[in-house]
């Protein structure tokens, strides 16, 4: 402790050097730079400064403001004085031609007058009989000019319309025609090629031995248009489709060929239609589809009988056993794994452990009775098992092999039996904590060193149990990057001592953790140094025998003397890692 304790003081003095140089180069920077700008070098006056500038900056931006709405108000007060100038001239032109007309006026009335007095009244009742004749004979004739004018548009219209309507009935007869053939070319191209029904199986086609109704037609027709609404109908697709039929037709003719059949291809106005040659007789493919599949259901029933037969007189048996061992031995691996770990508590006494559980029956992978038939699967002897046992063992199996099968997978037969027969696949290993005296799992609330620690630990033992089916004398290797982070000493030095007793063999990176505890009895250190600004990196080599760090002075030796090695030998056979980070 003291020697760490003298070397952090060094590094601390060099750190308090290096921080002192760079504050006299910043104060040296501060004078040159306030010297060079006529300015203080006060953080007060600085700050003063600051405040004047930004006072002056606000207030010539007022006045700019100002100056701006100014020459704005200028621009409109002269164009005000230029409609004010032309307003006066309308108006005096105004009172001239008022006063004319006001002249005028009073000598129409004088006239008037004059002849209204000469004339008489009977003159005047005269006069108003005429005006009202005159009123009526020009209403009538603005009423018939608006009657004519109506007859001429309703006379265009009724042409126009007549015209219309034998376009009309045109355009209907040619498009009854054209429908009446839509429907006929569907119902030839839904009965003779079969590929309606390939495309939209689930679409009901009318009876094709009589002509379609157009209603029946149009109600198929929609429901497909429904159907393949996803399914892009533009020109590059259909080039891209009208390229590709001959290559897959090619490829059709080598796979039928290969199995010893063969196919013919019609070329029609409805497109190429594909028969193939199934008992002597040409099939369309959905017609041959629907044959093969009963073939083929016919067989599966055949051969589930077969398959009750194998799994009564093998899988149940054989396979069981092999089964209940590797079963029986994972668990006993999951004990001595946590037996370690229960020997590692974190200096807060929390303890870890592995928890090998089997899949519940809503996860995806899991299969109906998995907790049931492994109950049965971990009895001592499959020979004891009753009629039950074997029953339900053997409905487990046939389950599991029936959902490997059903997966659109292109694996062969021997690849699904060992998907469906794999073990591993039935379970899942998760880790958890004690906390009050109660094992809890590791997602629930716990501090970052401990959720830390809960991953890091429970790692070492499944590396130290992948390495149980390696060769004894093989590397057992982990590498851990940035060790540890996270978690203080004490747990730091009971992950060394698990590593030793896991016997595995280390390569880690850290930024602090040097890993001389006396937990592992040896290692080989390269600690790395690096100055900023500078194009190196130092070296060191350092080494740890259980009890004492010491620093290797030959730098230049990339491999160590034979006598070195004889005693990295020993140290290894202790449990130690002797591993060179640089070679």
């Amino acid at each position: 402790m003291r020697r760490q304790a003298q070397e952090r003081l060094g590094e601390a003095d060099t750190w308090l050097a290096a921080a002192q140089n760079a504050l006299e180069r910043a104060r040296d920077a501060l004078e040159f730079d306030a010297q060079s700008l006529r300015l203080p070098q006060d953080a007060a006056a600085i700050e003063q400064l600051a405040g004047r500038l930004e006072a002056y900056r606000l207030e010539s931006g007022e006045l700019l403001s100002a100056a701006r709405e100014h020459q704005s108000a200028l621009s409109e007060f002269a164009l005000q004085l230029e409609r004010e100038g032309r307003a006066r001239a309308d108006a005096e032109a105004a009172a001239e031609e008022q006063f004319s007309k006001q002249r005028t006026l009073l000598e129409a009335q004088a006239t008037l007058t004059a002849l209204q007095e000469s004339v008489g009244k009977a003159v005047e009742e005269l006069l108003r009989d005429l005006q009202v004749a005159y009123a009526t004979r020009d209403e009538h004739k603005a009423a018939y000019g608006r009657a004519q004018r109506q007859w001429n548009v309703a006379t265009g219209e009724h042409g126009a319309a007549q015209s219309h309507r034998d376009g009309l009935c045109e355009q209907l007869a040619e498009r009854t025609a054209a429908r009446r053939q839509a429907v006929d070319e569907l119902q030839a191209f839904a009965t003779r090629t079969g590929l309606f029904s390939v495309a939209v199986a689930d679409v009901p086609l009318p009876d094709p031995a009589a002509p379609w109704s157009i209603e029946a037609a149009l109600a198929a027709a929609r429901r497909a248009e429904q159907m393949l609404t996803e399914v892009t109908a533009d020109e590059p697709a259909w080039n891209r489709v009208q390229n590709a039929i001959s290559r897959d037709l090619a490829e059709l003719q080598t796979a039928m060929s290969a199995q010893g059949h063969k196919l013919s291809a019609e070329v029609s106005d409805y497109g190429l239609t594909v028969s193939v040659f199934y008992h002597e007789r040409p099939q369309r493919p959905d017609m041959l589809r629907q044959l093969l599949d009963g073939d083929i259901e016919a067989r599966r029933l055949t051969l589930t009988a077969k398959e009750r037969e194998i799994l009564e007189g093998h899988l149940e048996k054989e396979i069981a056993a092999n089964l209940q061992r590797r079963i029986v031995e994972t668990e006993e691996r999951v004990r001595l794994i946590n037996a370690e770990l229960e020997k590692r508590p974190t200096s807060t006494g929390v303890r870890f452990r592995l928890d090998w559980q089997p899949l519940p029956e809503h996860t995806e992978g899991s299969v109906a009775g998995l907790i049931e038939a492994r109950k049965r699967l971990l009895k001592t002897n499959p020979d004891a098992w009753s009629p039950e046992d074997r029953r339900q063992v053997g409905e487990f199996l046939r389950a599991r092999i029936n959902a490997e099968r059903s997966r659109e997978e292109q694996s062969t037969l021997v690849e699904s039996l060992a998907r469906a027969l794999d073990y591993r696949r039935w379970h899942r290993f998760r880790v958890q904590r004690q906390q009050d005296r109660q094992w809890r799992p590791l997602s629930g609330p716990a501090s970052s060193g401990e959720r830390a620690l809960g991953l890091t630990v429970p790692l070492f033992a499944g590396a130290s149990s992948h390495y149980w089916s390696a060769h004894q004398h093989a590397p057992r290797l982990v590498l851990l990057d940035e060790a540890f982070a996270g978690i203080d000493d004490e747990a730091r030095a009971g992950c060394m001592a698990l590593i030793r007793e896991f016997d595995l063999d280390f390569v880690m990176t850290s930024e602090r953790e040097w890993g001389c505890y006396p937990e592992l009895p040896g290692l080989a250190i390269c600690q790395l140094i690096r100055r900023e600004g500078m194009d190196a990196v130092l070296v060191t080599r350092w080494s740890w025998d259980g009890r004492e760090r010491r620093r290797n002075e030959n730098h230049v030796a990339r491999f160590p003397s034979e006598g070195a090695c004889v005693a990295d030998e020993e140290s290894a056979a202790q449990g130690g890692a002797q591993l060179d980070l640089t070679s």
